[in-house]
């Protein structure tokens, strides 16, 4: 599985740096912060939509294109909790110690899917990254990637999940298909706070302006499609956060409607700008 993905985001990505930008911020009673391992811009060849002229002009803007490979460190006093864990594990420690992290004390690590560029973290050669993590993931995810080498290396500590389920008294679950089978979205709220960590949702800002704009990752773009719509009508105007895998500047922030039917995504400051 990590040679097809490797090969994957080798077309996937046209550029991609290495990035320091850190985001912390509170939500509720729990600290989270935001850690970018890079900064990306898709092949502008793999984006889709109904009228090609549109798509030009869309990509012709500044940035359009641009993405990052965010995850998301969570810690709730009782739990350490990453969700994701990114491309590279070297790099994902590195980050982590900056911010006094040991691998060997996260004890959960949620996964919104297991495309490459989200699951690699996990593993340091052929040796657990994190080995004291229990590993959560949806039921229809893990059936169909759990002949992967990175899963059978923890395979004493995968706990899967049905659609919408609380699997911590403050975090549930939510289906978001399409994207692959099984990809899936966690809420997580804290004294009267929430944070929806989005994973694969949109990629890159033009999907903003019309969440009808689709990359080829997608498993089932039509329903990759009609899920994002939903999602983003759902959570716009709202005093909710959201935290995505692939949005810029750490990737954390809220998201607001605008007179012309897109969206406008408002960015948290991140720590070093």
């Amino acid at each position: 599985m990590c040679k097809f993905f490797s090969v994957l985001m080798m077309l996937f990505i046209t550029s991609c740096l290495f990035a320091a930008d850190v985001l912390n911020m509170k939500l509720g009673k729990f600290d989270v912060t935001a850690i970018n391992i890079q900064s990306m811009e898709h092949n502008k060849k793999l984006f889709r939509y109904k009228d090609s002229k549109a798509l030009e002009n869309f990509l012709n803007q500044q940035d359009s294109a641009s993405s990052a490979i965010n995850v998301f460190y969570v810690d709730t006093g009782d739990h350490k909790i990453l969700f994701d864990t990114g491309i590279n594990a070297k790099e994902l420690a590195e980050k982590l110690k900056n911010i006094k992290i040991a691998p060997e004390n996260i004890d959960i690590i949620c996964i919104t899917h297991t495309h490459y560029d989200h699951i690699t973290g996990l593993v340091d050669g052929y040796n657990k990254m994190f080995p004291n993590a229990v590993i959560y993931i949806s039921k229809e995810e893990f059936k169909a990637s759990e002949s992967s080498d990175i899963f059978k290396l923890y395979k004493d500590k995968i706990k899967t999940f049905d659609k919408n389920e609380q699997i911590l008294p403050y975090i549930k679950t939510i289906p978001a298909f399409g994207h692959t089978v099984g990809h899936t979205m966690f809420e997580i709220t804290s004294d009267g706070q929430t944070m929806l960590v989005w994973g694969d949702i949109l990629h890159a800002p033009i999907q903003f302006q019309d969440p009808e704009i689709f990359l080829t990752y997608d498993t089932d773009p039509i329903q990759a499609l009609s899920v994002r719509k939903k999602v983003m009508q759902n959570y716009a105007d709202s005093d909710k956060y959201i935290a995505g895998a692939h949005l810029l500047n750490c990737g954390i922030g809220k998201l607001q409607k605008n007179k012309s039917g897109g969206y406008k995504f408002i960015f948290l400051k991140t720590d070093n700008k």
